[in-house]
């Protein structure tokens, strides 16, 4: 049996000391590879979450209730709007309650607000914040007649309110714990994610308080509840897990042992809260399919006990001994094929969520393989990495990004928008742009070019709102090192300077150019063992080309990886493969300079590139 092994040290002295290493690779990659230009104090993280974000500390503590909450209900029909747009946008990937319970409590409630609770008064403003965060910028401003930044903000602070009212952190009943896990997930756009980890405990620990730690059946309850509560506790730990990971804390399961089941996977028709035994477990699909892909990864690091594989990569057996790489491979293959068999075969990528739930599961697999393989596992830091190995790495950051950008291209998957556009596969983009500095011709380079530029196309559009934002510095620093060797390497072998995507003619307008060290760049013109994805914005066609790639992303005696994809933060597996102060470094070189004057950042931007939705 594979568990984790915690390595063994002593204390670091350095600023990144109280930092996960995934954190600390990851600000490394930024900040530059010159270890004595390494710069002191906080890095471009941590950085970019100060200019990002006010610090958080407000969001369940010290608001007091100054305002009549029944005057900040939306008009009944927009409550209406409202919850549909939850019921489609939020609620198919974040199933913490009984919709057609939940929906005629809404009903009775908005026929009569003044005597509404005080417990569903948190819940549906939590849901009308959850809604206006999910709803496309436009329609949210043809509703309100606000900008969509205004209306999100009234709804965060009456969803706040109604919380306090409601006597949050005293309260047992599950519909406040509801409501304050819709807030905490829909905020990950807006609140700092070193703020909202600290809040995410908070849920931990009331969760804790009423028992969701214990399943159900052990406490005697109803088939029913035992089934809510398994669903929210769930929930809360797969957001808790994803955002330590982003706030540095590193990945984490839930300290505390639990016994709470999987929920089961069943439609929301197939209960009642009436019901005397709980209904079979589908065979196949069912609604829930998408958020027990999520739960199925979670439980598998919880059982297997390798969080600390996740966070640092370091695995150990049972007796102790480190776990070998085709331990960690065979540990992973086996979950891959138990999604497989019982959830992604089913799947018909005609429909969305079923789309969305192999997509992301997918890049859950990657990312678990990029983690097993990666440099850092190596004594001298990956320079003695075999070439295989390192197309292998490649291979999967471009499998991760081109991903990204196949269910960016979905239009029928845009009700998603807000959660996609939060789980961008960020450290698997700073990876392939760290690979491009030194691959600087061959099939996958020319596959990472054309990913990179697909991948900031969008990003760019508002470059003004985002040029002064540090991560976006580093971002684009790490860019335009990159162009410059692949230049550097044709004019080496006296070729044709290739023609730049726009992306690096937009950056280079506001940054300039990377100064040139004189080093020659050697190519890397190693062929890959996959097809470059076609340009698809349909279920079939963008499945069909992932299918046919990933079983091809290993050779020699390296298994197939047979597909599946999660959410960065879908999955409880959203570590970063690199630790943060690598990032750092990777910039540390060249600090891009842009004009006075220039635009602030603004603080409700996601870690996208500092991209908006």
């Amino acid at each position: 049996m594979v568990t984790a092994r915690v390595a063994k040290g002593p204390p670091s002295s350095t600023p990144y000391a109280a930092m996960s290493e995934e954190f600390k690779h990851l600000e490394e990659l930024l900040e530059g590879s010159d270890d004595e230009n390494r710069k002191s104090g906080p890095g471009v993280i941590q950085k970019a979450y100060d200019k990002l974000y006010a610090d958080g500390s407000g969001l369940l503590f010290g608001f007091s209730v100054n305002d009549d909450l029944k005057c900040l209900h939306p008009p009944t029909i927009s409550i209406f709007r409202l919850w549909q747009t939850y019921l489609n946008s939020v609620y198919p990937l974040s199933m913490l309650f009984h919709a057609p319970t939940v929906q005629q409590q809404i009903l009775d409630a908005s026929a009569n607000l003044e005597n509404v609770s005080e417990n569903m008064e948190a819940l549906m403003f939590a849901i009308y914040y959850a809604a206006v965060v999910a709803l496309p910028a436009e329609e949210c401003e043809g509703m309100f007649g606000l900008p969509q930044p205004v209306v999100v903000k009234k709804y965060m602070l009456a969803t706040q309110q109604a919380l306090n009212a409601a006597k949050l952190l005293k309260n047992m009943d599950i519909m406040v714990l509801q409501a304050l896990t819709i807030l905490l997930t829909a905020s990950r756009h807006n609140i700092d994610p070193r703020s909202l980890w600290i809040h995410c405990g908070t849920a931990v620990r009331l969760g804790q308080r009423i028992g969701l730690h214990r399943d159900g059946t052990s406490l005697g309850l109803q088939p029913f509840e035992t089934e809510m509560r398994r669903r929210l506790w769930w929930q809360i730990v797969l957001l808790d897990t994803r955002v330590a990971e982003l706030s540095g804390a590193g990945s984490s399961i839930v300290p505390t042992p639990f016994d709470t089941l999987l929920p089961s996977n069943v439609n929301d028709s197939n209960l009642n809260p009436e019901m005397g035994e709980m209904p079979p477990n589908h065979s196949g699909a069912s609604d829930m399919i998408f958020c027990l892909a999520r739960c199925e990864i979670g439980n598998f690091l919880k059982l297997s006990h390798t969080t600390s594989f996740f966070s640092d990569g370091a695995w150990a057996r049972s007796d102790g001994a480190p776990a070998s790489l085709a331990e960690k491979d065979a540990a992973i293959d086996e979950l891959e094929h138990h999604l497989e068999e019982k959830y992604l075969r089913h799947c018909d990528p005609q429909i969305t969520l079923h789309f969305m739930t192999k997509m992301f599961t997918r890049t859950a697999l990657w990312r678990m393989r990029l983690v097993a393989h990666h440099p850092r596992h190596y004594p001298d830091g990956g320079a003695s990495m075999p070439a295989a190995e390192k197309d292998l790495l490649c291979r999967l950051s471009l499998n991760m990004i081109e991903n990204d950008i196949m269910i960016v291209r979905n239009k029928s998957a845009d009700r998603f928008a807000w959660y996609v556009h939060t789980n961008f596969q960020f450290p698997a983009f700073i990876y392939l742009l760290s690979e491009l500095r030194h691959r600087t011709r061959g099939e996958l380079a020319d596959r990472g070019w054309a990913a990179v530029e697909e991948a900031l196309k969008k990003r760019l559009k508002h470059i003004g709102e985002r040029k002064q934002s540090p991560m976006f510095k580093a971002t684009s620093a790490l860019v335009l090192k990159a162009w410059q060797a692949r230049e550097l390497d044709a004019s080496a072998h006296g070729e044709p300077i290739p023609s730049p995507p726009q992306s690096l003619i937009t950056l280079r307008s506001v940054f300039g150019e990377p100064p040139s060290k004189g080093k020659k760049t050697e190519g890397h013109d190693q062929r890959s063992y996959l097809q470059t994805p076609a340009d698809s914005t349909t279920h079939g066609e963008a499945t069909n080309v992932i299918e046919h790639s990933q079983a091809n992303v290993y050779n020699g005696n390296n298994a197939a990886v047979s597909g599946l994809s999660m959410d960065q933060g879908t999955n409880p597996t959203e570590w970063s493969p690199m630790d943060w102060t690598y990032w750092d470094e990777l910039i540390q070189n060249w600090e891009p300079q842009v004009p006075d004057g220039s635009e602030q950042f603004d603080s409700g931007q996601s870690l996208s590139l500092g991209g908006q939705r």
